[in-house]
């Protein structure tokens, strides 16, 4: 289970007259096309847990909510073989003041490309408006992931929560003449404001970023980002500067990508060119040159603070931490650089698990603290990343000073050993109203409809049933055991 906001039209007025809608093989619509022209703006539309093929839709109203039922194998999948004739993506929503708004939650895009006389630059969510949140979707074989941009909008906000990004770029695995503008995600500068945390980059191909963004702010947090057997080019890639926090996640470069660099930073031509790395985990695997920041240009960044990083390679490999123009202004403290990451006392790097054993001496206690941004964001990690599948593991500082990396020791215990401490179960789920929560000693808890209604509530010791006939559909349920609270997603079938 995992931790979910609660949607955004909880407390917007346009969503009091909204319309649900149903999707499925055994709906009155059995595709997404079909419902376009019926909605208004401010509805939710549910899609059963299918694969709908072949069906790309632009969508034309505005605070849209998207939200599969579907769980495990059996989720709600728009997937595209071939390429797509509109020329831009399986969901398009291109009319800024028209299609803004839009959130999409638990759903699967697979396939998503486009013709190369089109421009070869199909996504499975093109974004043209404003406001685009994305939560526990999964992005996989597309040419993008997502790519959100129109030259005509400058204050869009864009989030991405709990989501899945896996071999997306351009569909010719291992083309080398391939110039890679295809990503998991793009960001243009159209964005004031990405917020991307906790989630999951996997095996890129075609030369594809993990992230391009070219936001004005961007918080890039608590995120695994892990290059692994695919062909892709930068991890991170900052386009053209702003403000940039890159705080708590592990990025790992794989062993035999196109590129051999981790971060990019392209050019500095935003409002704000302040750029702030701190307690990241980072590693390469690839045995050659490799450069851990590249720095283009040679004027006009104002912050480059990197802190408390640590930064690894494999044995073998010739390290450069900074390559190009080395910013006047640097900003360098506490951080660990290591030519052979097995050694540094990391729980267990062959599953992506770089929390840190008793044995990582050069990382535990040795941190410093970061402070804050030039805009009072505190630069004091909160959360480490455990699995895009369950709630971020709550981090302080344990010791005398904070831990270098992503991860803080915490007396042995390595994060798949937090996650299993801390969660709270909620089964079965999806359900028919009859179902249980469990958790460690008093547990209340909250059930709100998608109107954001309190539709139950109760407590209890340790674990609560629950057997009401609650309408078919996604409910939050508000869960608080006196240690922590989190918000989980029920299914009512």
């Amino acid at each position: 289970m995992k931790k979910l906001l609660l949607l955004t039209c909880l407390f917007s007025f346009s969503c009091l007259n909204a319309t649900t809608w149903n999707v499925g093989p055994s709906r009155t619509y059995t595709l997404p096309s079909q419902v376009k022209n019926l909605v208004s703006d401010g509805d939710t539309i549910y899609f059963d847990g299918a694969v709908y093929s072949n069906d790309a839709t632009k969508w034309i109203k505005k605070g849209l909510h998207f939200i599969g039922l579907g769980t495990g194998n059996n989720r709600a999948t728009m997937q595209y073989i071939g390429d797509i004739p509109n020329g831009k993506g399986l969901w398009v929503f291109e009319l800024n003041g028209t299609s803004d708004d839009a959130y999409v939650e638990n759903i699967v895009f697979d396939g998503a490309q486009v013709s190369d006389i089109d421009g070869g630059n199909g996504a499975a969510i093109r974004y043209q408006a404003n406001n685009l949140t994305v939560v526990n979707c999964k992005f996989m074989n597309c040419q993008n992931g997502i790519l959100e941009g129109n030259g005509a909008v400058t204050t869009s906000n864009v989030t991405i929560l709990d989501s899945e990004f896996q071999n997306n770029g351009y569909q010719l695995q291992n083309d080398p003449t391939y110039s890679g503008y295809e990503h998991n995600i793009y960001i243009s500068a159209s964005t004031d404001t990405l917020l991307v945390k906790n989630n999951y980059f996997h095996d890129p191909r075609g030369q594809a970023n993990s992230l391009k963004t070219r936001a004005q702010r961007a918080f890039i947090v608590y995120n695994l980002i892990d290059e692994a057997a695919g062909y892709g080019s930068w991890e991170l890639n900052i386009a053209q500067g702003g403000l940039n926090v890159i705080m708590g996640n592990v990025i790992i470069q794989g062993a035999g990508g196109a590129n051999h660099g981790i971060v990019s930073y392209d050019a500095a031509v935003n409002t704000l060119e302040d750029f702030y790395f701190v307690n990241n985990t980072v590693i390469n695997q690839y045995q050659g040159n490799i450069k851990f920041f590249n720095i283009v240009p040679s004027s006009g960044i104002n912050t480059f603070k990197i802190y408390n990083n640590i930064l690894a390679s494999s044995p073998g490999a010739s390290n450069t931490i900074y390559g190009g123009n080395v910013p006047a202004v640097l900003d360098s403290s506490n951080n660990l650089t290591a030519n052979n990451y097995l050694t540094l006392g990391f729980t267990n790097p062959g599953t992506d698990d770089y929390s840190l054993t008793a044995l990582a001496t050069g990382a535990i206690d040795q941190g410093t603290a970061a402070g804050t941004t030039n805009t009072l964001y505190s630069l004091t990690p909160v959360n480490m990343y455990q699995s895009f599948t369950v709630a971020l593991t709550p981090r302080s500082i344990i010791g005398s000073a904070i831990d270098i990396g992503a991860y803080e020791y915490n007396a042995g215990l390595g994060i798949s050993s937090l996650a299993a401490a801390n969660e709270i179960k909620i089964y079965p789920n999806p359900s028919n109203g009859d179902f249980f929560i469990e958790g460690n000693g008093k547990v209340q808890i909250e059930i709100c409809n998608s109107l954001g209604e309190i539709v139950f509530a109760k407590q209890g010791e340790n674990k609560i049933a629950v057997n009401e006939k609650f309408s078919t559909g996604i409910y939050f349920v508000k869960i608080s055991n006196g240690e922590k609270v989190q918000i989980k997603k029920l299914a009512i079938e």
